[in-house]
């Protein structure tokens, strides 16, 4: 064989891996979306909401005869027949098929590209779910690339962000924050260990992300930052994460490093005690002030003319939802009905297996939180929630398939139950009733939905809105 041929058999082969590496990212990454259900198989197609594409497993004798996704619709055709579910599933399973409607007005069952909520693919999208394994596993000391670096500071100036917390996030990430690590490196002697939790050497990674006394900050955050865990180093946690993340979501971490900043010299200067579970209650009072300071509200949103829950106009009663996601999957949700009095309806809190995105979760929320007026009794209704994106998406519904757009199309549907209902964006301040239904739920771990009694724990709250 001559040289040129086996370069041009080493040529074929390349293109052939590039090939199969394709087909396995778009594998770890579509899932069905179903419409009709009539052509989806139910064992060996993914159309079931998990972290990655998972086909079901038949378990029991009940599921014989059933095939297609459709033998599992009732009979008209935008919902799922519950009797059935249960017949052939376990809870968990069922509780994951049911949060998502199927999408009549999508027509036939179409592959979607679970990594993005638009459901599309692109390159871009792809190249980054490939390599998430691999960013996982850097290590401190390991150089970050180059121009992602670049693209992360430039990003950073722009951020919708009050230059102190911009100019600290920069100066976090090149390290030169005072911890007892940076002056040491400077030729101080010191000889202490982080004044906060003295257990470890005070890096600015610990103080600020790793030290066992700040964990509830991000555990009580309504983003998921768990990614922090794979990472040393601040910037590289940046670099290799926050590309994915939303400007809200990056402001927040900048605003909570600095809020632990804050209270670790109180601590060590002032001998000064600040409960760490109230700092990302802060967190959010100081984004949403800025928020609301420059006007920056979402599309199709009117902003609130005041920082604080406010009662809904008589006959109107007002609902406020919230939802949070849970690191190992699924999330809490929570909200409450009022009247124009301000007194409480009903309320309700409770969890689920999936999905793990936090902005579907305020979704589906929402449609808890409709049912809960339903059952109340009421015929006008405003409803309020802090995610844009959902809110948005209900006053211009989304033609493409997606599993968000799917559940908007579902509550959109249900509300023609009700004779009037209006969906609008609130800055989480705003919200702060419903937020911390979210927060007990997280703690109680259980469903509950109150309407003849308001529970205790929500009594003196109620107050602050008053």
């Amino acid at each position: 064989m001559t040289e040129g041929g086996m370069d041009g058999v080493g040529g074929s082969e390349g293109v052939n891996e590039d090939k199969e590496l394709g087909r396995t990212v778009l594998a770890n990454g579509m899932r069905r979306s179903i419409g009709d259900g009539k052509s989806t198989n139910v064992w060996e197609d993914p159309w079931v909401i998990y972290d990655r594409p998972t086909t079901l497993t038949r378990s029991n004798q009940n599921a014989t005869g059933v095939w297609k996704v459709c033998d599992l619709i009732s009979e008209g055709g935008d919902a799922w027949d519950e009797d059935k579910l249960k017949r052939c599933f376990d809870e968990e399973t069922c509780q994951r098929i049911m949060c998502l409607p199927p999408n009549r007005a999508q027509g036939g069952d179409k592959w979607v590209w679970e990594v993005e909520r638009s459901g599309v693919y692109t390159v871009k999208s792809g190249y980054k779910h490939a390599m998430i394994d691999t960013w996982r596993q850097f290590e401190l000391g390991l150089d970050i690339d180059a121009d992602a670096t670049t693209k992360f500071w430039k990003r950073l100036w722009k951020l919708p962000l009050l230059s102190r917390y911009k100019v600290f996030l920069w100066r976090v990430c090149w390290g030169v924050i005072p911890t007892v690590e940076a002056l040491e490196h400077r030729g101080m002697e010191i000889n202490e260990d982080c004044p906060m939790c003295n257990l470890e050497t005070e890096s600015v990674f610990h103080a600020l992300i790793d030290c066992p006394e700040i964990q509830i900050v991000w555990v009580m955050a309504n983003f998921d930052y768990s990614s922090r865990v794979y990472h040393a180093n601040v910037l590289e946690w940046m670099v290799v994460e926050a590309g994915n993340w939303s400007d809200e979501k990056l402001c927040k971490a900048a605003v909570a490093m600095y809020c632990v900043w804050e209270r670790r010299n109180a601590k060590k200067f002032s001998n000064e005690v600040i409960r760490a579970e109230n700092l990302w209650p802060k967190v959010e009072r100081i984004t949403d002030e800025h928020l609301a300071a420059t006007l920056i509200v979402p599309n199709n949103t009117m902003m609130p003319t005041t920082l604080e829950w406010v009662k809904p106009e008589h006959p109107l009663v007002k609902l406020n939802v919230d939802a949070a996601a849970n690191r190992d999957g699924g999330g809490y949700l929570g909200g409450l009905v009022r009247d124009s009095e301000g007194c409480c309806l009903g309320a309700f809190m409770g969890s689920v297996h999936a999905p793990n995105d936090v902005v579907l979760l305020e979704a589906l929320a929402i449609r808890k939180g409709l049912e809960l007026a339903l059952k109340i009794g009421c015929t006008q209704l405003l409803v309020e929630g802090d995610a844009s994106l959902v809110i948005e998406m209900l006053k211009t519904p989304c033609t493409q398939a997606s599993a968000l757009s799917a559940v908007c199309k579902d509550i959109l549907s249900f509300s023609e139950n009700f004779q009037y209902v209006s969906f609008n964006w609130v800055p989480r301040i705003c919200n702060s009733t419903a937020d911390y239904i979210t927060r007990q739920a997280r703690i109680d771990q259980k469903d509950a939905l109150w309407i003849d009694s308001v529970p205790f724990f929500l009594s003196e709250v109620l107050s602050f809105d008053e």
